[in-house]
Formats: C-alpha cells, structure tokens, sequence
C-alpha cells in the first residue's frame, strides 16, 4: 500500500482505518468491560488480543493514509513504524494461543 499513488493511499488508508478499526473496538469493549459476558479467561483473554490486533491494523492504515496527506509538506507525518506491526502480530498471536486453549480444554 506505501507503493500506491497518493490518492489511493489517502481512499483506501482511510477506508480500512475505519472499517477495520470498527471492527476490532467489538472485541476489545467485550473483554474489558467488566460484567459485559461470564466467558472463562482464555476467552475474554482472545477477544482482547483479537481487538488489540485489529485495531492495530486500523491504526496502520490509518497512518499510512496521513502519511499520504501530509506528503510533500514542511512538517509531514512518516509512515508507521515497525512497533505497530509487533504490536498487532502479537494481538494476534495472543488471539490464536487462546484460542488454541480454549478449544483443547
């Protein structure tokens, strides 16, 4: 997506930040909200590492996409880290391990 025409990073950045970001906050307002669901722990402890994944994401799309508008100014906003992405392959994996436990037991 950093390879795109400009346009089409601020479209799509945007697009997916939101949509993605809607997505991932289900989870991660279903885990922390004390008293939401009496699921065990490795469920709620999958729910939040899902959202915590999926809003990372959100997040990275979304900076790309300011990355995109704010490109060839004075004061423009690089594109995402490297930390972003270990945060949301970490949501995930957390997510997967979970799940994984969940299942067997």
């Amino acid at each position: 997506m950093t390879t795109s025409p400009r346009e089409r990073r601020i479209t799509w950045g945007f697009g997916l930040a939101i949509s993605i970001g809607m997505i991932g906050i289900g989870p991660l307002f279903a885990s922390l909200w004390p008293g939401f669901d009496h699921s065990p722990w490795d469920v709620n402890t999958m729910l939040l590492g899902l959202g915590v994944g999926l809003c990372s994401v959100a997040y990275i799309f979304g900076r790309v996409a300011v990355a995109a508008v704010t490109e060839g100014r004075r004061n423009a906003i690089a594109p995402p880290t490297t930390r972003a992405y270990w945060v949301a392959g970490g949501g995930f994996a957390l997510a997967l391990l979970c799940l994984l436990i969940a299942v067997s037991s």
